[in-house]
């Protein structure tokens, strides 16, 4: 992607990811999670799907069930051909996920990420989680997993199932 375009989809982001609204509906943190059936991981651009499936899906398995479903959005493996023309996600790209229901976002980001976030936005769910420490679009998520900065990755990704398990009660 050349600057011009870079430079114009970080100005979009921006732009688009102030106007958006937080969710303003009341949670039910822990009947909502308890009738979790569909989970979208939002995997950054410094790990893979390799990297988090031994990691972190089984985490999940565990508090939630054998029977939920999982998918995944990799920004390294987006592909052009679902982009507009700033790099964006097509509109029908994104119904694909809407047309799913998912119940729970998990942005794995530890540093903001406005591609991931503006995915996250754009999809309707009642739970949107991230791990990045107070970003300027930390209004679209419902639920911030904060830990230490100097713990590991796993030990986050452990932490915020554990912190899963807690709200179920």
């Amino acid at each position: 992607m050349n600057a011009l375009k870079r430079f114009l989809r970080e100005k979009y982001l921006n732009w688009r990811l102030n106007r958006l609204k937080s969710g303003e509906t009341p949670q039910n943190f822990k009947e909502t999670l308890r009738n979790v059936k569909h989970i979208l991981v939002i995997i950054p651009p410094t790990m893979s799907m390799e990297t988090i499936m031994p990691r972190f899906i089984p985490h999940l398995y565990q508090v939630f069930g054998d029977d939920i479903r999982i998918s995944t959005f990799e920004k390294n493996t987006f592909r052009k051909e679902d982009s507009t023309w700033l790099g964006l996600p097509k509109d029908e790209y994104l119904d694909i996920f809407r047309s799913e229901q998912i119940d729970l976002i998990i942005d794995l980001n530890e540093e903001e990420d406005a591609f991931c976030t503006y995915v996250c936005a754009l999809i309707n769910a009642p739970v949107k989680v991230n791990l990045a420490e107070g970003g300027a679009y930390d209004h679209i998520y419902n639920l911030h997993i904060r830990t230490a900065l100097s713990k590991r990755l796993d030990d986050k990704l452990a932490t915020m199932a554990e912190y899963f398990k807690k709200l179920m009660g």
